[in-house]
């Protein structure tokens, strides 16, 4: 079975303000392998469709805009019980209640400008990782078989 993928993404605030490395170096060191990456700038068409999910909440256009507000960094993450262990390891989206040495707690600036998106489930993983990257951009980059969003556990 493949080892589980999921997705992570730096968002505009911590690119901006030069935490990306810190960030993927976090990541690194709680075990997951960067498997696929890329610097975007998200069009309002594409923001509005990854957060197609949330359009009927009251922060959806403001995370919209927030999302485009300049580049981010999506990240295809591969390690065991993936999609789990980086929601963890981000910590609260406020990041004045996440748990001390998360991401958010170090990196976050207030809870609309939280540093980080995290798959919050298997199958929003797939449909998340599939958004920004092919199965070829994810399949064979170290000599390995494709990888696919399996299970969690």
């Amino acid at each position: 079975m493949a080892t589980p993928l999921t997705l992570g993404i730096v968002k505009p605030d911590a690119v901006e303000t030069g935490k990306a490395g810190k960030i993927i170096a976090y990541l690194e060191d709680a075990g997951f392998v960067l498997r696929a990456a890329r610097l975007v700038r998200l069009t309002q068409a594409e923001a509005g469709a990854f957060y197609a999910v949330h359009r009927e909440r009251p922060f959806y256009s403001g995370l919209v805009e927030f999302m485009t507000s300049g580049p981010c960094l999506p990240m295809a993450l591969e390690r065991a019980d993936a999609v789990s262990h980086l929601r963890a390891v981000i910590g609260a989206t406020d990041p004045a209640e996440a748990e001390a040495g998360t991401i958010r707690k170090l990196y976050a600036e207030s809870k609309g400008r939280n540093a980080i998106h995290a798959s919050d489930s298997l199958e929003n993983a797939a449909r998340e990782v599939g958004f920004f990257f092919t199965e070829g951009e994810l399949a064979g980059l170290w000599g390995q078989d494709k990888r696919k969003v399996t299970s969690d556990k």
